[in-house]
């Protein structure tokens, strides 16, 4: 499956990314996977800021996966954030995380998370969550303006609704 939809990965971890990316290419899901590499640069990457203002090179994710154990910000900081930014809200967000701590799984969902999932050890089950995050995000789930058409149209669409 292949459109101009990305994903947007932040991962702090060399070995997980290579693997995350293996399981997308092994589940012949082509889309791009953007990756940034600590909690902060997911937020300039999200907010627009310094190098990532432009987004025909730098666009709105259809899906965020994020890692929650991070440098300079962790993956609870980006989502708390996020969850202040009114045009970002309703961004899709999935937690891949090593963490299965109740507490961190508890606040994700709080924050806005709309689901998390416990790092898959075998390379099969990377495959097979691949799969699963490519036809459900891709193939079925229709996704919020802001994704899809950009922060401008949602902007005027918010505008239109008053």
């Amino acid at each position: 499956m292949k459109s101009d939809r990305s994903f947007l990965v932040a991962e702090d971890d060399e070995n997980d990314v290579f693997f995350l990316q293996r399981a997308f290419q092994q589940a012949k899901i082509e889309n791009p996977l953007l990756v940034v590499r600590d909690g902060q640069e997911a937020i300039d990457y999200l907010s627009g800021a310094g190098k990532f203002s432009d987004r025909h090179l730098y666009p709105l994710p259809q899906l965020f996966i994020l890692d929650l154990k991070m440098p300079r910000k962790t993956g609870l900081d980006v989502l708390g954030w996020l969850h202040e930014q009114r045009e970002l809200q309703c961004l899709p967000v999935l937690v891949l995380s090593s963490s299965a701590q109740r507490t961190d799984i508890e606040r994700a969902y709080e924050l806005g998370a709309n689901g998390f999932v416990v790092k898959p050890a075998s390379l099969e089950k990377r495959v097979e969550l691949a799969k699963l995050i490519g036809a459900f995000w891709l193939d079925f789930n229709v996704g919020p303006l802001v994704c899809t058409e950009g922060l401008e149209s949602a902007r005027k669409l918010r505008e239109e609704r008053g």
